[in-house]
């Protein structure tokens, strides 16, 4: 019983595996009695019942008794039937073959850089999909963050060590080169930030991960003051003037009427600014303070242009 017990004590993966199998080994020994079918495959007959069984729910889409595989095994004897349609080649749908093409370079990018047969192999088949679907071979799943810049952050954290790194703002579309002091990494609104002294700006900065190009170690002196260990978010209120769906998916709120009042936060306070520029008068700034009278002097100096 221990031995049988062991024996079918299998990952679901090596069951699928098995059932793949057992389809075209009974389309090809039809009537194998259920005994010898469960030698054949290493598995008790409880094992080989539980497996046909579930055969019985397998099919082609549509699912109904004409597209499932019609098996008989009640007699001790196995018989399969329909199963010679699965065996007719498939197109793939274009959701299908985005699936298939990403689903392969999630693998490709798991895989060491050394094997580069099994990258080969990768690159070939998603080509052949691509063409078959009309994919552009671009698509890609993959991280746009550097595993590089990855291994660099979590290294200078784990020995408080500073870091040189060249990194983009959006906010103000440059690209700068800063020494920092890396802290933590914060995940705020699917994307990862670094929290960091900067020595740059002489106080604390946070840093999109994903819009840090490059990093390299550095000799740094530990800051004096004292380091944070959870910064706090910059937080503001906001009133809705014009419901639009842009004004929704910025600041993540589905339920606005004009009047509407919501509060939000931010590690950014360039951000809070942008995003209310780029609402386009559909919602005004209540607060903080600062912010908002660096709106008004923004604001003036684009009327002031136009008006000369």
């Amino acid at each position: 019983m221990a031995k049988n017990e062991s024996k079918n004590a299998v990952s679901p993966l090596e069951r699928t595996s098995r059932l793949l199998d057992l389809v075209p080994y009974i389309n090809t020994h039809q009537g194998i009695s259920l005994v010898e079918l469960a030698e054949v495959f290493e598995v008790s007959t409880d094992q080989m019942i539980s497996d046909l069984t579930t055969l019985w729910m397998c099919g082609l889409p549509g699912y109904t008794p004409l597209e499932l595989m019609d098996l008989d095994f009640e007699s001790g004897y196995v018989t399969i039937r329909n199963a010679p349609t699965l065996a007719r080649p498939r197109s793939i749908t274009h959701e299908e073959g985005v699936a298939l093409v990403l689903g392969l370079d999630v693998l490709r990018s798991g895989i060491s850089s050394e094997r580069l047969d099994l990258i080969e192999a990768i690159a070939s088949l998603s080509q052949r999909i691509a063409r078959l679907v009309n994919l552009p071979l671009a698509l890609s799943a993959s991280s746009n963050i550097s595993q590089e810049v990855t291994t660099s952050v979590k290294d200078a954290i784990a020995h408080r060590s500073g870091l040189q790194i060249s990194y983009h703002s959006l906010y103000k579309d440059v690209i700068s080169s800063r020494v920092i002091l890396p802290l933590e990494i914060l995940d705020s609104q699917g994307y990862l930030y670094l929290h960091a002294y900067c020595f740059t700006a002489l106080d604390f900065r946070h840093f999109r991960i994903d819009r840090i190009q490059s990093a390299h170690s550095v000799e740094v002196e530990k800051p004096s003051t004292a380091l944070p260990v959870n910064p706090e978010k910059i937080g503001f209120s906001v009133k809705v003037v014009r419901p639009t769906r842009d004004v929704a998916e910025r600041f993540e709120e589905s339920n606005l009427e004009a009047g509407t009042v919501f509060k939000g936060s931010s590690f950014s306070q360039h951000w809070i600014a942008r995003s209310v520029l780029a609402s386009g008068g559909a919602v005004e700034l209540l607060s903080p303070e600062e912010i908002r009278s660096e709106l008004a002097k923004r604001a003036e100096l684009i009327l002031n242009r136009y008006e000369g």
